[in-house]
């Protein structure tokens, strides 16, 4: 603890600290409450940001402004929003999205995208409002019409990312040419397009390997969740980010709320869905290859057609019930505790009893 710095008075409480909790010198930041607590300081998420995106110098982020749970919508046919953790906007009109993925689920790849088109439209329109832009002549406003600007995705995913190599831990998209690829440029097409996957589990480094802010912020989010006292390799804007997600510092609100979101209701119907749908392609599979071949069996191809109708319903209502108790194991598998997994199965016996042979 830096000599100029004291520790926050510890809060009074009327209730008792959370079973889950007990135990823990910080709050998990894997998690959604603790995630938001550590970066809620403009001095962290630039430290952070300028290590993620590698910037020195004078091209460090001088001006940042977020903002948590923003919600972006597009208007069409059906209404469609998403949620981004956090949205962070730079002096120099860079648009930021940063998200904590505890979870993996069925495509995840595509939500990547799909946040990512949304963090571009509202971008654009952001960028259509400022002064600065408002105050160019129409005819350059108008040749503008195509203009993006610089849009960063960033994830930090608790699981292994598919496609990564050996024990890389931070891997970057863009949209590449195939063409210049195979004449040797690795210059992406398009620069202002950025997506900066992280993979916590290929994080493993120990406390004396770490170097730089990148790592040592990684080894925060690595290892906060372990109950014990983490260093903060003599960097203050880390040292008092520890601060903000002690245990020992947070009120009984904040307890509650990081106990309660430790696995939010989207992130139930999400893990349930991807194991519905994992449970009722096999049994499916399994079914109609029955059917199949007793409808071979008789030697009818109408015996066999019926046979596989058959046996797609019966996968069907089997796959769904075997998916669903896929999706609770998902969650007990990460370590949720006993009350968010009751929470889960009364998601699932609603979902049952509303709709029997639906997910």
């Amino acid at each position: 603890m830096s000599k100029n710095k004291q520790r926050k008075a510890k809060p009074i409480r009327k209730r008792p600290i959370p079973e889950s909790l007990q135990g823990q010198v910080y709050l998990d930041p894997r998690y959604d409450t603790g995630f938001k607590e550590l970066f809620d300081s403009e001095s962290a998420l630039k430290d952070f940001l300028d290590g993620v995106l590698q910037l020195e110098g004078d091209d460090k982020i001088k001006n940042l402004t977020f903002t948590f749970d923003k919600t972006i919508t597009m208007r069409s046919a059906r209404s469609k929003k998403v949620i981004l953790d956090i949205f962070a906007t730079t002096g120099t009109g860079r648009f930021i999205d940063i998200e904590m993925q505890k979870a993996e689920h069925d495509f995840f790849t595509d939500r990547a995208v799909l946040y990512k088109a949304f963090l571009i439209i509202k971008g654009k329109q952001e960028m259509e409002r400022t002064k600065e832009f408002q105050a160019l002549p129409r005819d350059i406003r108008e040749s503008k019409r195509y203009e993006l600007p610089e849009t960063v995705s960033i994830w930090i995913c608790d699981f292994d990312l598919s496609g990564s190599r050996g024990d890389e831990y931070i891997d970057e998209w863009a949209l590449y040419s195939r063409n210049a690829l195979k004449n040797g440029s690795a210059a992406p097409v398009f620069g202002k397009n950025k997506y900066i996957m992280i993979s916590l589990p290929k994080f493993k480094k120990s406390e004396s390997e770490v170097s730089g802010s990148v790592d040592a912020w990684l080894y925060l989010l690595n290892h906060a969740g372990d109950g014990k006292e983490l260093p903060h390799f003599g960097n203050e804007i880390l040292e008092e980010a520890l601060e903000r997600i002690r245990v020992d510092n947070a009120d009984d609100e904040l307890l509650t709320k990081q106990e309660r979101d430790m696995v939010t209701r989207e992130e139930i119907d999400t893990i349930i869905a991807s194991g519905i749908r994992r449970g009722t392609e096999k049994a499916c599979a399994e079914a109609c290859a029955k059917a199949s071949a007793e409808g071979r069996a008789e030697g009818l191809a109408k015996g066999r057609a019926e046979g596989l109708a058959k046996g797609l319903a019966k996968g069907l209502t089997k796959g769904l019930t075997k998916g669903r108790a896929e999706g609770i194991d998902i969650l007990e598998s990460l370590g949720v505790p006993a009350n968010l997994i009751e929470k889960a199965r009364k998601i699932v016996a609603e979902k049952a009893k509303e709709s029997p042979g639906k997910p």
